[in-house]
């Protein structure tokens, strides 16, 4: 379609099978160059992605070099740009995001996404706007489960106010590590799924999870993720990955974020990573307390009101019965946590004294 649309302002026309492409007839005087065979029903879906002349509330949910497909509310998808003011003001639209779509006057653009309702959450990587629910999916080899990310997104999950579910896959290639981090977690309060490479989940567990709700994928890459969606969606084309041996991490075989509807909510596959900056997400001390449920236990026991749990006089931490290693990542990331806010207020402090001399 980019092509016949680019050759079209030439006035040269491309014969799509024995069809003409719908959006425009060739004048007489032009002549077909070339021959693309297609299927007709590729012809009619095009045709029900652009009947609509109304504007309607839609629900982004896929975008890729800045063309979003939005859903309407009857299941229907176009293809829509956001319009220049979302540009003036620094917001870029996101899948999960709720929008308000106009048709245009421009044939290649047939419509634009004109306004964004109110974001209840907004993740940053992957990006994903309105999660209610978070599938935090770590394998136990092949890639080694990397605990530390785990960590960060269940803060990011407490601080966006999203249900988190941990999910432990390849469970028969290292029973004990699986074994071991679902104690851990479960233990803590979160709700663990674990399943082997072999097994195949039954889909009625995720009915009770989606009801309603929007839900995604995060975690390292090649741990499963778009293996579970493909179950989930019944779509086998979604490339799956192998492992690095080098490396022995993942390779990224989602390249975009989609969400596809599923059990009366809508599933996220998103894009695995495998590092996430405390930084760039704007975490603050109080975000990573919250993230750690285990303190809870001993509020109010330690002398001091405002401790950190970092080795303070008189403090309870070893009442609380945190695992070592969450203890350890937990003062790591306060301490980076620290030095960030130590940073931003330097800056703004600077920043006044710049200002003050001009």
């Amino acid at each position: 379609r980019r092509l016949h649309r680019r050759l079209r302002r030439l006035k040269i026309y491309v014969l799509f099978g024995d069809h003409i492409h719908p959006e425009s007839s060739p004048p007489s005087a032009c002549r077909v160059i070339c021959k693309i065979p297609m299927r007709r029903e590729d012809l009619i879906s095009d045709n029900i992605n652009q009947d609509n002349t109304e504007p309607f509330d839609g629900l982004i949910i896929k975008g890729v070099g800045g063309l979003y497909t939005v859903r309407r509310g009857d299941g229907i998808c176009v293809k829509a740009k956001p319009r220049g003011i979302f540009r003036k003001k620094r917001i870029i639209p996101t899948v999960g995001d709720y929008v308000y779509v106009e048709p245009t006057t421009d044939p290649d653009v047939p419509y634009a996404i004109s306004d964004i309702q109110p974001r209840k959450n907004l993740m940053i990587r992957p990006p994903i706007a309105n999660v209610d629910l978070l599938f935090l999916t770590f394998s136990t080899m092949q890639p080694s489960p990397y605990l530390e990310l785990l960590d960060k997104l269940l803060i990011l999950c407490h601080k966006n106010n999203i249900i988190p579910v941990i999910w432990i896959t390849k469970m028969d290639l290292d029973p004990e590590t699986g074994r071991a981090m679902r104690d851990i977690y479960h233990g803590v309060g979160y709700e663990v799924i674990c399943t082997s490479f072999e097994e195949v989940p039954d889909k009625s567990i995720f009915i009770k999870y989606f009801n309603h709700r929007t839900v995604g994928f995060a975690g390292q890459s090649g741990v499963g993720k778009s293996t579970l969606c493909n179950l989930l969606t019944g779509i086998s084309e979604r490339e799956v990955g192998k492992i690095s041996d080098r490396l022995n991490q993942g390779k990224h075989t989602t390249r975009h974020v989609e969400l596809f509807p599923f059990a009366q909510g809508y599933l996220i596959d998103s894009p695995g990573f495998t590092n996430l900056d405390i930084m760039e997400a704007d975490i603050s001390v109080s975000d990573i307390r919250q993230g750690y449920p285990e303190y809870d236990k001993i509020r109010g026991q330690c002398q001091f009101d405002d401790c950190l749990h970092l080795g303070e006089k008189g403090c309870a931490v070893d009442k609380s019965g945190i695992h070592p290693g969450r203890l350890d990542r937990y003062r790591a990331f306060i301490k980076t946590a620290r030095d960030n806010e130590y940073n931003k207020r330097n800056k703004r402090e600077n920043r006044h004294v710049a200002e003050d001399e001009r």
